[in-house]
């Protein structure tokens, strides 16, 4: 009897998604989809838990683990069991976990390009805040 291992499927996809990006490299072939000139690919992911701001963009960024979003047969979108790490640079933003986020890649990881701002996001509550009349005396106040 020899020792051996034994692959998961998530596992196989893994391999098959690196030899599949080692092999577009080596014949310096862009992928088909979501990527643009420059080899920064795109994508849409919906965040597992909040990516707070960095630290220090050089040296202390945030990370949080997101579910990408691809395609069904039919053309909508749906959520897969794919993830990635998004690493967060910027030191003045952070992102609510199961926020829809736009990522791409560059320079080696998964960065947020852009956000779908909720309702309980900072940006949205400060604005909601800005333009909601005061309430007067009577009606009921704060």
């Amino acid at each position: 009897m020899s020792d051996g291992y034994v692959l998961g499927r998530r596992a196989l996809q893994q391999i098959e998604r690196v030899v599949r990006e080692v092999t577009r490299r080596v014949r310096n072939e862009t992928p088909q989809r979501g990527t643009y000139s420059h080899g920064y690919e795109r994508r849409w992911a919906i965040l597992d838990a909040d990516l707070l701001a960095a630290v220090d963009m050089f040296a202390d960024p945030s990370t949080a683990t997101a579910h990408l979003i691809g395609r069904t047969a039919a053309g909508d979108l749906e959520v897969t069991n794919e993830t990635v790490t998004v690493v967060n640079r910027f030191e003045n933003i952070s992102i609510d976990a199961d926020t829809l986020i736009g990522i791409e890649f560059m320079c080696g990881e998964w960065t947020p390009y852009k956000a779908d701002c909720g309702p309980n996001s900072q940006g949205a509550s400060s604005l909601l805040a800005s333009v909601q009349p005061e309430a007067s005396a009577g009606v009921g106040g704060p």
